[in-house]
């Protein structure tokens, strides 16, 4: 064998080495990021987590269920997940939550009661609560605009609309009417003139102008039963519950991609850290990890009986998963049935 050959060899084993000792470490950073690092108990009938950039707290909102009514906002410490304060909210259950991170004021959608109250998390009180007048409104979804101080709260009906609040005086200002078909999701992508809307009963995503006060566009999901949304400021990340996928589109309505994540997609949330997204499957109990820029699944982890949803610490990337309890009415002469795998929070590290 002359020199040359030898050389040769020795070259290529050596790319061999350095190309399987990145791919060794890229896979080792992956599998250290995308593991269930504890589960704990998080509250009674738990829904939707913020996360205070003041004190590092995960603030969960709990609406109570069947068999222990109730409602409160939990207050859990990020690393070992023990509740460790709650401020009851009894007579207007929460479930959906935002937080304006300037003025430490929480904002909660309480479903059963038509309305929204304001937690201060400085103090654990009580502000108030915010009505639109109306007898029935769904509120779901709170989208907090902290430059302006303003809230956006979908309303789901046929068709859905926005509440506006200003958040300044905490009061019910205006709301933006026919936003679509059963809207349930909404994010800003970028402009805080613009929201992007999820219309389940029509399978759109609705684009709304905030001064205009009027839904502009729409265009398709990608899927069926889009029920979130969120977006890194160039793409909207849509879950589509009945057809249990992850949707990419860019904001003008073309779709990049469509995943398969599992039964029931619900939550989404995004990691600008690692540049990562999170799918809650609630019927499969599985939260799917993917990478954001090559949309290649990263993980599928088993995350309690029915995940709900998820919120990223933006600062650290670590990633929780609020897991519901099953439900299900209970039956005379039958003991009550506990979903120990329910109720729960998971930390993604």
């Amino acid at each position: 064998m002359n020199k040359s050959n030898t050389l040769s060899q020795q070259a290529s084993r050596y790319i061999r080495l350095v190309t399987l000792a990145a791919i060794t470490t890229v896979s080792s950073n992956y599998a250290i990021a995308q593991k269930v690092e504890h589960s704990a108990p998080a509250g009674n009938g738990i829904y939707e987590a913020v996360i205070s950039n003041v004190d590092g707290h995960i603030y969960v909102t709990g609406a109570g269920n069947r068999t222990n009514p109730g409602g409160a906002l939990y207050k859990i410490n990020p690393s070992n997940l023990s509740i460790v304060d709650s401020i009851s909210l009894k007579e207007n259950p929460p479930f959906g939550i935002g937080i304006n991170q300037k003025t430490q004021l929480a904002y909660t959608s309480n479903t059963r009661t038509s309305s929204v109250s304001v937690i201060d998390l400085k103090t654990g009180k009580l502000v108030t609560t915010i009505t639109n007048g109306e007898e029935k409104s769904h509120t779901r979804e709170v989208l907090v605009d902290e430059d302006n101080n303003m809230i956006y709260i979908t309303d789901v009906g046929k068709p859905g609309n926005i509440w506006v609040i200003d958040g300044n005086t905490n009061t019910y200002s205006h709301s933006i009417p026919n936003t679509g078909q059963t809207t349930t999701g909404l994010t800003f992508a970028g402009s805080k003139d613009i929201i992007y809307v999820t219309n389940m009963g029509d399978n759109t995503i609705g684009v709304i102008d905030v001064n205009k006060r009027e839904l502009i566009k729409s265009f398709p999901s990608g899927g069926e039963s889009p029920v979130n949304i969120t977006s890194d400021g160039e793409h909207l990340f849509v879950t589509n519950q009945k057809s249990g996928t992850l949707t990419i589109l860019d904001k003008e309505g073309k779709l990049l991609k469509s995943i398969e994540t599992g039964d029931g997609a619900i939550g989404i949330a995004y990691d600008p850290v690692e540049n990562r997204l999170y799918s809650a499957n609630r019927q499969t109990g599985t939260t799917t990890v993917l990478d954001a820029k090559t949309y290649e699944i990263l993980a599928d982890l088993p995350t309690g009986s029915h995940p709900n949803h998820v919120k990223v610490n933006p600062e650290t990337g670590e990633a929780y998963v609020l897991n519901k309890a099953k439900g299900g009415r209970p039956v005379e002469g039958e003991p009550v049935k506990v979903d120990t795998n329910g109720d729960t929070i998971t930390k993604i590290n």
